[in-house]
């Protein structure tokens, strides 16, 4: 299935994820999708949000504020 044309992504729960913080890390990798989709990102910011996009795609939020 596809929406508005962009294959349809769905993304996998961390074993030991919170449901609550599995929907924020969804909706915040699908915001940054959405930016690069309609191309807001450029230069640094673009990086920027690509190693955050890459963070959220290997790790839950909980694991992500321990190293920040």
């Amino acid at each position: 299935m596809q929406a508005e044309g962009w294959p349809v992504l769905q993304w996998e729960r961390f074993p030991g994820e919170s449901l609550q913080a599995y929907r924020r890390r969804v909706d915040e990798i699908e915001e940054i999708l959405q930016g690069f989709r309609m191309s807001r990102y450029r230069g640094e910011v673009a990086e920027k949000m690509e190693r955050r996009l890459v963070d959220l795609q290997e790790q839950s939020l909980e694991r992500l504020l321990l190293s920040a």
